[in-house]
């Protein structure tokens, strides 16, 4: 299991999405609320592993739709990158 900080989480997506992280929550639809479609979930996965340097199926991400189902994923199934 991973140790990741929710807040630091939000942030990382704020500052991809250009949304205000204080209106972040773990109920934010990416698609609905963040206006993000299959190619900008996917842009956001790989600013997630640069960020944080952890990989996540992106077979698993492609089939949730939550940010706290996500950071979730990340800290329960996610790879420490190899550099």
């Amino acid at each position: 299991m991973n140790n990741l900080n929710f807040d630091e989480f939000k942030q990382a997506i704020s500052d991809y999405v250009g949304v205000d992280a204080s209106e972040i929550t773990r109920d934010t639809d990416v698609y609905d609320d963040l206006y993000l479609d299959s190619l900008g979930l996917f842009g956001l996965g790989s600013e997630i592993t640069e960020t944080f340097k952890i990989n996540i199926p992106l077979s698993l991400v492609a089939s949730i739709s939550k940010v706290g189902e996500i950071f979730d994923l990340l800290n329960e199934k996610g790879t420490p990158v190899e550099e």
